[in-house]
């Protein structure tokens, strides 16, 4: 079927971090973006609290880094205790990350909203459009019409339609729009549970002045009611308390209430509290992340609770990843089977993290007092094993047959550190550029390439990282010193940061390039 009216590159419902990324990240290639988000304006009240170096240098590539960390606190453990102060468990965050920032920070969500905001709106072909609920959809073979209501909030605070419509078309549709997703819900994609299900009481302050604690930035998992406490940046404060078996949740969330369960930590005095709300901590993933022209990212597509903070985390990865595939499809250089890897990556790597989520959550969550004991003896005693690493990427557009050497690297992420270029100096990404990059181990020369390698270099605008040269400069050492930990030459990365694949030898860099362009050109033959 066609149609005589306008077609976008991409139509996306949601503007919460996750859907300002993908806008931005789309804008930033320059495709032609509409959002549309049923809230009147930017969310002002915080949700996540927690970001990463991963999610800092995605962050970079859109240059919204330098207003995130006005307010973003670095936070360098997050600790598990029981009632009595007891370690059970100290995650370390102290650490710079391999993405070349800190390991971690402690966020204040609508300041950082702000900076996403301001970065999604810097690229002219992204419009976003605040007040518009999507109340249908059609799928046609090489578009999407997607019908939007205008909404307004009634004086008694229900919200409804003014009955303004309108119908927009694109080639993609975005949903960005959260647990409840209109997108996954039209397009028929179902929700699988996880079998996590607690709730927890969330309480948000304004510090009006500095505080301080002997513990901090961590979960109490005491039975008599697990708590969690942690910044939100620099100047407010969060405090979780688990709804236990007989609490009345509307009694819970009044201020006298409220007022009596932090009143341990501050006092109004301390602090001006700002939301009390009882939210359903769940696990769930779409069973299918992707129904022909619509795709799902962030909580659309799956759900943890908070325990590892790492939930819109992983949303931004979802945005990260899909963008540069879907690039690759909107440009004519890939085919629409491309998208179909953007699941088989994402999935399994979300879907690791939300079994650890789920572990530590069932750590904090234990009121039983005879089992809670049991755990602690099991902590105290070292029966319990220390937390799994950190997934990477398994499965999708990666390289195939890696030899011994190579295959360490295969889906992990790549690094990041300072170079200086002539007068530049600063992270490689801010220097050379973001997106597809070839790292070369300092000392090693770019060889001669076939004529095909070459063309998938410039195609996919492939930054060379090749130092000792006298153009590029490993100002710090630390290029040298991560490749002296490998026996590799080079490292292919994409633009989600994870590396393709590596080289062992200078004579298997242009295999490695042209496997690039291989896997691109065979998603086009097999479309054909």
């Amino acid at each position: 079927m066609a149609t005589s009216q306008h077609i976008h590159d991409v139509v996306q419902i949601g503007y919460g971090p996750v859907g300002q990324t993908m806008a931005a990240l789309l804008g930033k290639q320059g495709h032609d973006v509409e959002v549309f988000e049923r809230h009147s304006g930017l969310y002002a009240l915080p949700r996540a609290g927690h970001i990463d170096h991963e999610i800092m240098r995605i962050f970079q590539s859109i240059d919204c880094t330098t207003p995130i960390l006005e307010d973003a606190f670095r936070c360098s453990t997050y600790g598990w205790r029981n009632q009595h102060g007891e370690v059970l468990l100290d995650i370390d965050w102290s650490q710079d990350g391999v993405s070349g920032w800190p390991s971690d920070y402690l966020i204040y969500q609508p300041h950082l909203e702000d900076a996403l905001d301001r970065a999604a709106r810097r690229s002219p072909t992204v419009s976003v459009n605040h007040g518009w609920e999507a109340v249908a959809l059609e799928q046609h073979d090489d578009f999407v019409a997607l019908t939007l209501a205008k909404g307004e909030i009634a004086p008694d605070g229900s919200y409804g339609h003014t009955g303004e419509q309108r119908t927009v078309h694109a080639r993609y549709l975005i949903g960005a729009d959260g647990a409840n997703s209109f997108v996954r819900t039209r397009s028929g994609l179902d929700l699988h549970d996880l079998g996590f299900r607690e709730q927890w009481l969330v309480t948000d302050f304004r510090q009006r002045r500095p505080v301080s604690f002997d513990f901090d930035n961590g979960q109490i998992c005491d039975p008599a009611r697990p708590t969690c406490l942690f910044q939100l940046g620099k100047s407010h404060r969060r405090f979780e308390f688990m709804v236990m078996p007989g609490d009345d949740p509307a009694e819970l969330v009044g201020a006298d209430k409220v007022w009596e369960l932090v009143r341990p930590w501050i006092g109004p005095d301390d602090a001006e509290m700002i939301r009390a709300t009882v939210y359903t901590f769940r696990s769930a993933t779409a069973t299918r992340w992707r129904a022909r022209r619509a795709v799902l990212v962030g909580d659309a597509a799956h759900l943890m609770p908070p325990f590892l903070g790492q939930g819109m985390c992983s949303g931004v990865r979802d945005a990260a990843t899909l963008a540069w595939k879907l690039d690759l499809v909107l440009s004519g250089s890939a085919d629409d089977a491309l998208l179909d890897t953007y699941q088989q990556e994402r999935q399994p790597h979300v879907g690791a993290i939300i079994e650890q989520a789920v572990a530590l959550g069932r750590v904090s969550c234990t009121i039983d007092v005879e089992q809670a004991a049991e755990r602690d003896e099991a902590f105290r005693s070292g029966a319990v094993p220390p937390p799994p690493p950190f997934p990477w990427i398994e499965a999708g557009m990666l390289q195939r047959d890696p030899n011994p050497a190579e295959a360490p690297f295969v889906g992990r992420l790549g690094p990041q550190d300072v170079v200086s270029k002539g007068a530049s100096r600063g992270l490689a990404d801010d220097v050379v550029g973001a997106g597809w990059q070839l790292i070369l181990r300092p000392g090693t020369t770019l060889p001669e390439l076939a004529e095909n390698e070459r063309r998938t270099l410039t195609a996919l605008n492939v930054r060379v990282l090749a130092f000792g040269t006298g153009a590029l400069d490993d100002v710090e050492g630390r290029y040298a010193a991560f490749f002296a930990r490998t026996e590799v030459v080079a490292l292919l990365v994409r633009p989600d940061l994870y590396a393709f694949g590596a080289a062992a030898t200078s004579a298997r860099i242009g295999a490695l390039v042209a496997e690039v362009g291989g896997w691109i050109h065979s998603q086009m033959a097999e479309a054909a």
